[in-house]
This record gives structure tokens, C-alpha cells and sequence, in this order.
């Protein structure tokens, strides 16, 4: 569509724009699906695309989108938008780029013809309008300005390898930016490789909100979703649920609090200041070191919880019946907390194995790889995990070695098998970059992560952090949940990155306590700026990894891609792995851990 197009319908004059505005919305008030072009599918309800009828698609008239997909009370707020692609795994994340420049091509349209900023169009809440619209393609999904961390399980996946599903907060106004997504979708399809397909039939068939069979929590929940309605009903927290005459849907929205401050104890301490009508200042210099204050009161005040008058923040009704209930339910929140720590990775496996090659041969270039020690495998009874490669050069050794030349036959004393380590705990020492660029959520699935494992393991867990000129030991090697937390709770993120100090820290500490299976995860988000022994903090900081390759201590780095190069030398200096992630997501951390710890018993 041109540009003039869209201005032009909205002065009101009757164009092809506006026809098209006209015709979607008498679809949509029908609850019937609208065919855009030859490869896009749009309305306010939910789409289905089976196995067995991949060339057709099902919109279900009574299921409303954002009341499936997101749990909105109020129907008809979002559009469902579906581009069909032949089978194909679609990059999400430069689908979303594409997405993003033709959402702001559409608001700068919408402004011009406005003369000016318009509101609903340019934004909500002061957002880009880009930020009210989510993707999923078969490679993942999430808020098309976000991390893209989402949508990583996989029947979510494979739902969507034949089409690329957008969906946006939008009023009738909106509906040309229908055209604006079409065009960049099919445009990045073919930068792609990937050619579009025309649904053959679009079945409208009956369906309510609660009744599709389909689990589309990915869509929303663990997500960076703007359209997900925040606010919870917190009139009353009474009635059947988990808890005794408690609701269930009251309990997960304290539990989601607790999720976004970071843990049930901050919870409460922010509930606790709030309950004496604080100044601002009192917040921020009790709170800020604990919970991003902002954030924090933003949170509250969107649930109804907390308002301000004359410079004092007061609770509401239903903020000092939330007060209550944590201050009586406190051991419970904190039992049902731990459940869902213990319960990470909540996505599943990433879609790609984040573990990569860190030290390069001279000769093959390749990295390294693990080598089991092969054994003889003993006379009589089972033979077990044969080493293929070795067993078929002892046998071929042996016939060198004998007389004549006869055809390669094995014999029972040629086999070799790889014994298996029978390891029981683990000594996992966490080491943490609490520099100031990892508060926030980078922080949080640090803290998590090491509850985690501590919850869902018998291994032993200790944490160092380095931050400004020093590292320091904030959890001993322990199985004592509350020490851990206590720990966790000391750890505010400022300053530079002494990276070598960390290493150095931990790996002292290892050689203290003596663990004999030590694995030492390396959590950063960035690169040494501080030096430890010379003027140059990244040479500082391969040596101290060098040391621990000396020491036996193995290794593993979880970064980011900005870094991957320092990091790539880093672990080969330390003769260990590397896995770089988009971001420090607590799912990704935790699914890490656990295949470093799979690792360690090869």
C-alpha cells in the first residue's frame, strides 16, 4: 500500500484504505476472520492450523484473541494477524526487526497526516506502538522491541513453522497498519529464502474462550508481553484455591509480584515500608539497593494497589488486604516460591545448544572434544558402553601384530568400553559479574539460578562476586537454603567488572575446601575493566583462567553475543566451554547448569 494511502484515509476521504477499514471491521464485528492478499489471515479471534488440514485454517468465532491468549477481561482489544510461508523455520528475530521499521513507518505516516502526534497511534502510556505487538515463529517469539527470549517450547514451535503470527493492541483506527505488517512480513520471508502460501479455506467454526485445546500460555505468561493485562483482581483473596479459602488466581498474582521484586522477603520489606506512607526519598534510600524502586511502584500502582497524594505513597484497600495476606501466608508464598524455582527450566530446552568449541588445534582447527578413557571390559557378563573407535584399533593392532594376514575379526579381549563415573554431589561454585550493568532481570536469574540448583539437585553451592576492585565470597560451599538467600540478599549490583579477581577468588576457594568435584560457572554480561597484576584487565584476566586449567578446575562461561570473542578466549585459556545467550534468562541459565553438570560425568 502507499504511503498516501493511509494519510489519505485518515482525513476521511473514501480510498482504497478506507474500503479496506470498512471491510475488516464488518468482519470483525461478525467474528469471522479476513483474508489480506494472498498470503494473510487477520481478525480478533483465535486461529488453528492441523496437521491434517495444513491448507486450511479454523477461526474459532467465539474465542476471542486477547482473552486466549493474553487473559484480557475486555473482548475485541486484540488483532490476530497470521502470513503463511511454506514449511520453514523463520528467523523471529530479524522477522522482528522488519516488524519494528514497518510499525514506525506507519506511525511516522499516521503523524504526518495528523499533523502531529496522534494518541492510540503513536503510543500508549508514552510506548512506541511497536511495543504492543508480539511475534512467534518455529524459532521463538515475545515483544517484537524485546529480548525475543520467548516462545521456546516445543509444540509452540512446531505450531508455527507454517506461518509467521503477530498479534497487536489496536482500535479500529489502527486497522491499517494490517497492510504495513503484511508487506514487511512477506518482504522479510523472501530475504529469507522462504516463499508464501495461499490458506486454501477458512473455516469459521464455534469455540469459546475457555474451550480450545490448544496450551497457549507461551503466548503470554513468562513473557515480555505488553499485552497481557497486568492488573489482578485484588478485592478479595477469599474463596477455594491452593490455599485454604484462598483463590488461585489471587495466590499466582502474589506470586508474580514476588517474581518481579525478586523474592517473597523483598515482597514483604517493600509492603512493610509502603504500610507507613513513605516519601519518596525514604523509598529510594531504603529500597535501592534491594528492588528497582521505579519499577516497583509503577507495578503497584498499574495493580491498584498504591497511590500517591501530596508526596506521600499510600496503600489502597486492596494494597493493605495484599499486606495482609503476605504477612499471614508468609511460609506458604515462600513454599509455593521455591516449587517454582525447583521447577526452571519453564520453557524447556533452547532451541539451539548454546555449548561451543573454545580452543582452537593447530592442526584440524576444530575445538576440543570430550575424551572418555576407554578400559578393557572383563571377562563374562554384560559388556556394556562400548568405545567403538578404540575397541576396532585394538583388534587391528593385534592382527598386525600376529602372523599372516587374514580378514579383521574381533575377539573378546579386543573390546574396550567407557567405564562410568559413578559421581555423587557436585561442589558448584558460582561466580557472578555484580557490576552495575547486571542489575535488574540479570541479576534476578543469577540469584535464581543458584537457588535452583540448590532445590533441584544434592549439590553443593557456593557464590563469589566481583564488582568495583574486589570479589567477594558471599555463599560457602552449603545445602542450606536460608544461607544461601541471606547471601543473595547482600549482593547489590554497582561499579566496574574485576573479572581476575573473581577467577582468582574462586579459585582459591576450590583449592581451600578441597573439592574434589568442582565446577566453577562463570556468569557475566560483559568484559573486565578493572586490571588484577598488570595495566591490562582482559590479560589479567586469561591469566587467572589459565590457573584454573593448571588447577584441574573445570570450567564454564555463560555471556553474551557483544562479547563472544573475549569470552571464546577466556574459556580456551581455561580449557573449558562457552555458552553465549541472547540474554541472562533464568530458564536458559538453569537448562545451562544442568548441561554443564551432564557434562562433568562424561
Amino acid at each position: 500500500m502507499r504511503p498516501s494511502g493511509a494519510a489519505t484515509a485518515l482525513n476521511g476521504r473514501p480510498t482504497a484504505a478506507a474500503r479496506l477499514v470498512a471491510e475488516m471491521t464488518r468482519a470483525f464485528e461478525h467474528g469471522e476472520g479476513y483474508r489480506f492478499g494472498e498470503s494473510a489471515v487477520v481478525s480478533r479471534r483465535v486461529h488453528l492450523v492441523t496437521s491434517s488440514r495444513p491448507a486450511e485454517v479454523d477461526i474459532l468465532t467465539g474465542a476471542d484473541a486477547g482473552r486466549v491468549f493474553y487473559g484480557r477481561r475486555c473482548s475485541d482489544q486484540i488483532v490476530h494477524l497470521d502470513i503463511f510461508h511454506e514449511v520453514a523455520r523463520v528467523d523471529h528475530r530479524a522477522m522482528a526487526r522488519a516488524v519494528v521499521d514497518a510499525v514506525d513507518r506507519y506511525t511516522r505516516e499516521v503523524r504526518s497526516a495528523a499533523g502531529g502526534p496522534e494518541r492510540g497511534v503513536v503510543g500508549l502510556a508514552g510506548r512506541r506502538l511497536a511495543d504492543y505487538v508480539d511475534i512467534q515463529t518455529a524459532t521463538g517469539g515475545g515483544r517484537i522491541t524485546g529480548g525475543l527470549g520467548y516462545g521456546r517450547g516445543d509444540a509452540l514451535r512446531r505450531a508455527h513453522l507454517t506461518h509467521v503470527h503477530l498479534a497487536f493492541l489496536a482500535g479500529e483506527r489502527d486497522y491499517l497498519l494490517v497492510p504495513h505488517l503484511v508487506l514487511a512480513v512477506e518482504a522479510e520471508l523472501g530475504r529469507q529464502g522462504c516463499e508464501i502460501r495461499r490458506p486454501d479455506r477458512l473455516n469459521h467454526v464455534s469455540g469459546r474462550d475457555g474451550q480450545t485445546s490448544l496450551d497457549l500460555s507461551d503466548y503470554a505468561s513468562l513473557s515480555d508481553s505488553l499485552l497481557r493485562e497486568q492488573r489482578h483482581d485484588w478485592s478479595s483473596p477469599e474463596s477455594e484455591g491452593p490455599l485454604p479459602g484462598v483463590k488461585a488466581s489471587y495466590l499466582r498474582g502474589v506470586l508474580d509480584l514476588a517474581d518481579e521484586f525478586g523474592g517473597v522477603d523483598e515482597l514483604a520489606e517493600v509492603l512493610d515500608m509502603l504500610d507507613e506512607r513513605p516519601t519518596w526519598s525514604q523509598l529510594h534510600k531504603a529500597l535501592k539497593n534491594r528492588v528497582p524502586v521505579s519499577q516497583v511502584l509503577s507495578r503497584l500502582e498499574d495493580e491498584g494497589l498504591l497511590e500517591s497524594e501530596r508526596g506521600l505513597y499510600n496503600l489502597t484497600r486492596e494494597g493493605h488486604l495484599l499486606h495482609d495476606f503476605v504477612t499471614v501466608h508468609r511460609t506458604d508464598i515462600e513454599m509455593r516460591f521455591k516449587m517454582a524455582l525447583r521447577k526452571l527450566p519453564f520453557r524447556g530446552r533452547p532451541t539451539k545448544k548454546p555449548t561451543v568449541p573454545t580452543a582452537r588445534s593447530s592442526s584440524t582447527g576444530r575445538g576440543p572434544v570430550a575424551v572418555r578413557r576407554a578400559v578393557p571390559s572383563g571377562m563374562g557378563g554384560w559388556v556394556g558402553d562400548l568405545a567403538v573407535p578404540e575397541t576396532v584399533v585394538r583388534a587391528c593392532r593385534r592382527r598386525m601384530a600376529g602372523p599372516g594376514a587374514g580378514p579383521l575379526r574381533l575377539e573378546r579381549d579386543d573390546l574396550l568400553v567407557h567405564p562410568r563415573r559413578r559421581l555423587g554431589p557436585l561442589d558448584i561454585c558460582l561466580v557472578i559479574d555484580a557490576s552495575a550493568s547486571m542489575a535488574g532481570p540479570r541479576m534476578r536469574a543469577a540469584k535464581y539460578l543458584a537457588q535452583h540448583l540448590l532445590l533441584s539437585t544434592r549439590d553443593r553451592v557456593a557464590v563469589v562476586v566481583f564488582q568495583e576492585r574486589d570479589a567477594e565470597l558471599e555463599v560457602p560451599f552449603t545445602r542450606n537454603f536460608q544461607e544461601v538467600v541471606r547471601g543473595l540478599r547482600r549482593i547489590r549490583p554497582l561499579g566496574l567488572t574485576p573479572l581476575a579477581e573473581g577467577l582468582v577468588r574462586a579459585c582459591s576457594y576450590i583449592r581451600e575446601e578441597r573439592a574434589k568435584d568442582a565446577l566453577l560457572l562463570l556468569i557475566t554480561d560483559g568484559i573486565p575493566t578493572v586490571p588484577c597484576w598488570t595495566m591490562n584487565p582482559v590479560a589479567d584476566a586469561q591469566t587467572a583462567a589459565r590457573a584454573l586449567a593448571r588447577e584441574k578446575v573445570r570450567f564454564s562461561c555463560i555471556g553474551l553475543e557483544p562479547n563472544r570473542g573475549f569470552l571464546r578466549d577466556l574459556a580456551a585459556a581455561a580449557r573449558g566451554t562457552l555458552h553465549i545467550v541472547e540474554e541472562l534468562e533464568s530458564s536458559l541459565l538453569s537448562e545451562i547448569a544442568h548441561s554443564e553438570r551432564r557434562r562433568f560425568r562424561l
